[in-house]
């Protein structure tokens, strides 16, 4: 929207079609949502009990900037105990979720023209996350045929003189796809020979239905040219509390948190203890998540099997199936509206996630499978899926 006050940049901004779906949702009284990644799972009980208990103690106050002490040191003790890896406090940086940490990492790291290689089809966001600090978005195809795995020699010639960083999203969003681990170990190893990072989102770690488990810091602990970002938000369902961090080289880490003192200045104090109990009891509050939404995306993944016009490969991770609509002739947009009006179900088209996500859509099992029932008998009575 063209206006005087406005940043010329911000003129011609187009909304992506995850920005649509609360306007989306409303079209129908009876819509059953499965568009958005929020979890339906409730938060642990006793993450909240104890979080109370602090709150009643006194913890409701700035934290440090890097973040509540004890919270780092408990991040530093989970990975590792659990990957091996050796981080002290000052390679922890706090933030307020991941799409924050995401942005904090591209304004400290981007000089104007830098490039930074996205993995397509990719997190929505990624592109205004690395616009604003004025750096270039390169993407990197990946092919359906291919199963949405990484090509090393294809990425390779993506690679400039610019190259800041490359973000590697595994489990992948939306495709699900958990990538190789000759894939990993080659992408650091691009990454040495040209000097540029590797920014590893984790978000969907818990969500994981391979054998391939290891997250990307683990493969080289002491590299660093890769930087993790994370959330509370999938893992342990809590997205409204908005915690998340960053882990990295400390000169790094450093000016992150330079940069969020003026943007955040600290994050929420009550949020963070939060944090350190739900890590503590991770063992028990994952396994439960992980169960349950395993059991939700294969359920809607043996439904697809059952319809004409669209089909999946079989669920690696996260709670999302990203389903081939190809043969129903229609473009993802099309198959979207189409759904809505004729179903009353809303899912996300494949094109807000890049080129490569032409000819999908992205269903998000966020919901229990009484409800995936009802939304997948509804989508069988559209005529394209008959």
């Amino acid at each position: 929207m063209k206006h005087k006050y406005l940043a010329k940049r911000y003129w011609e901004v187009k909304l992506p079609p995850l920005s649509k779906t609360n306007e989306m949702a409303k079209r129908y009284p009876d819509v059953i949502d499965l568009s958005v990644g929020d979890p339906d799972y409730p938060v642990d009980k006793k993450v909240i009990d104890d979080m109370y208990k602090d709150a009643l103690a006194g913890h409701t106050k700035y934290t440090a900037f890097l973040g509540d002490e004890e919270f780092r040191e408990e991040i530093c003790k989970w990975y590792r105990d659990d990957f091996g890896c050796n981080y002290g406090i000052e390679n922890v940086m706090v933030t307020a979720g991941g799409t924050h940490a995401m942005y904090l990492v591209m304004e400290s790291i981007l000089d104007e023209g830098d490039e930074i290689i996205v993995i397509s089809p990719y997190y929505t966001y990624y592109e205004p996350q690395i616009l604003l600090p004025r750096g270039r978005v390169v993407v990197y195809d990946t092919l359906a045929e291919d199963n949405f795995e990484i090509d090393l020699e294809r990425f390779e010639k993506k690679i400039s003189s610019r190259t800041k960083a490359v973000i590697v999203n595994s489990p992948n969003n939306p495709t699900g796809r958990v990538y190789k681990e000759e894939t990993i170990k080659g992408l650091i190893e691009l990454a040495n020979k040209y000097d540029f990072l590797i920014i590893a989102d984790d978000i969907y770690r818990t969500f994981n239905y391979t054998d391939r488990q290891k997250p990307i810091c683990a493969f080289d602990p002491d590299n660093p040219r890769i930087l993790t970002v994370y959330s509370f938000s999938k893992d342990f369902a809590m997205t409204g509390f908005r915690l998340g961090y960053i882990i990295g080289e400390k000169s790094i880490i450093e000016c992150i948190r330079n940069v969020n003192e003026a943007v955040n200045f600290t994050i929420n104090a009550m949020a963070q203890r939060a944090g350190i109990y739900a890590i503590r009891r991770r063992k028990e509050i994952q396994k439960e998540i992980h169960e349950e939404y395993r059991k939700r995306v294969f359920y809607a993944y043996e439904r697809i099997q059952n319809f004409k016009n669209i089909k999946c490969s079989k669920p690696e991770g996260t709670f999302y199936l990203f389903a081939d609509i190809r043969d129903t002739g229609l473009s993802s947009e099309e198959i979207w509206e189409k759904i809505l009006d004729d179903a009353h179900v809303l899912v996300l088209p494949g094109i807000g996630f890049g080129q490569a996500g032409e000819g999908y859509i992205r269903i998000a099992c966020t919901s229990d499978v009484e409800v995936l029932k009802e939304a997948f008998d509804r989508m069988e009575g559209v005529d394209i899926f008959k």
